[in-house]
């Protein structure tokens, strides 16, 4: 943070800007001014040495400014093999500086947040879920569905020694969208074994449903404790609470569209779960 001179504010500046600049051409001349990218031809990119970065206090308005004693010079990495055509701004700062913006703090944050999210998924071994879309038979995957609910109930829940799948759902505290399909799946699966049950079409659709409802629903009992508003407002103040929530759905989304995105209605599921996920957390 940064302490305005003028207001006293503590802030994070929204960026740096750079104030001007000294540049090397290939005559070994230098080339002063800054206008956000190296456009001329005569401009050699291959280095720059920064006189001052500005930025300014959101409360006040005062300009503070960074002198080129703290900022070093810096390799400049090209988008292309063209020496004249560098599309890159300079808006990552220079070793010495000690500064960051608004983005580089929203950044660490949501690498610390990410981590702990995959830390959970780890701890719950999501792998297991995310493997049942390998298998194509409906009787094979009801058998595994069930054998991975039973672990995790007998390890979440304390229920080792309750046997009765039934019970397990039912303490599992599922919607009753949720919970009616799975106590019916569970009894077709017991049909079936026992060899006097064959699937319906209405059976083979909810199978297809079931697996990504479940998983949306683990991920919203998991996960959510670790993006709620409440909890961030507490520990990171100065962020937008919209900008996490953008970059928290774009990952979430990126995650289950991956592992998850077999079908159509799995689609459609996803983007209605992401859309009502910090609609569900203001409501609590």
């Amino acid at each position: 943070m940064i302490n305005c001179p003028v207001c006293k504010l503590k802030f994070i500046p929204r960026t740096f800007y750079p104030d001007e600049a000294i540049f090397s051409t290939h005559d070994g001349k230098k080339l002063s001014g800054f206008n956000g990218y190296i456009s001329s031809k005569t401009v050699k990119p291959p280095e720059v040495i920064l006189s001052s970065w500005i930025t300014y206090c959101p409360s006040c308005n005062y300009i503070l400014r960074f002198v080129k004693e703290i900022v070093r010079k810096e390799k400049i990495v090209t988008q292309n093999s063209s020496p004249s055509d560098v599309s890159e701004k300079y808006n990552s700062y220079y070793y010495g500086f000690p500064y960051g913006d608004y983005s580089q703090h929203l950044r660490e944050i949501i690498t610390k947040v990410k981590n702990k999210i995959e830390n959970e998924l780890q701890d719950l071994n999501f792998s297991i879920w995310e493997n049942l879309y390998a298998i194509d038979d409906n009787f094979k995957f009801l058998v595994r569905f069930f054998a991975n609910l039973e672990n995790y109930c007998n390890s979440k829940l304390g229920m080792v020694n309750d046997k009765n799948m039934a019970n397990k759902i039912k303490k599992l505290n599922l919607s009753k969208e949720i919970e009616i399909p799975m106590l019916q799946l569970n009894n077709i699966k017991d049909g079936i074994v026992k060899g006097d049950y064959e699937l319906s079409l209405d059976d083979k659709e909810n199978i297809n449903n079931i697996l990504v409802v479940f998983v949306l629903h683990l991920i919203k009992k998991h996960i959510q404790p670790l993006i709620d508003k409440k909890q961030l407002e507490k520990g990171y103040k100065f962020i937008k609470f919209e900008d996490f929530e953008l970059q928290i759905k774009s990952y979430l989304g990126n995650y289950l569209y991956t592992n998850f995105n077999n079908d159509p209605s799995s689609n459609k599921q996803i983007r209605l779960f992401l859309s009502d996920l910090y609609k569900e957390i203001d409501a609590e």
